[in-house]
């Protein structure tokens, strides 16, 4: 039964048969339960925007990588020439 308006008069009426029925003087709190899925109560938000920029062009930022590829290679060179040279040191 839900509280509706009937000219000035409150009546309660049945939502599945439409039955009508007067409400007392004694009017008593109504109170309006319903089940919610989680998933209804969780909202989830995503903003779309642009990566972030470093001030640099992509230019520069391409030569930077490729400069710190050189260096990475010469350190691993660098690591492999000195290994093999301790080897055959401890080998004598």
């Amino acid at each position: 039964m839900v509280p509706t308006k009937k000219g000035k008069q409150v009546v309660l009426k049945c939502t599945k048969c439409g039955y009508e029925m007067k409400v007392g003087k004694e009017k008593k709190a109504y109170v309006l339960k319903e089940k919610v899925s989680d998933k209804e109560k969780t909202k989830t938000t995503s903003l779309v925007s642009e990566p972030a920029k470093f001030g640099i062009s992509d230019e520069e930022h391409q030569q930077r990588v490729e400069d710190y590829y050189e260096i990475a290679l010469e350190l691993m060179q660098e690591e492999g020439e000195g290994g093999e040279g301790e080897e055959e040191e401890g080998e004598d």
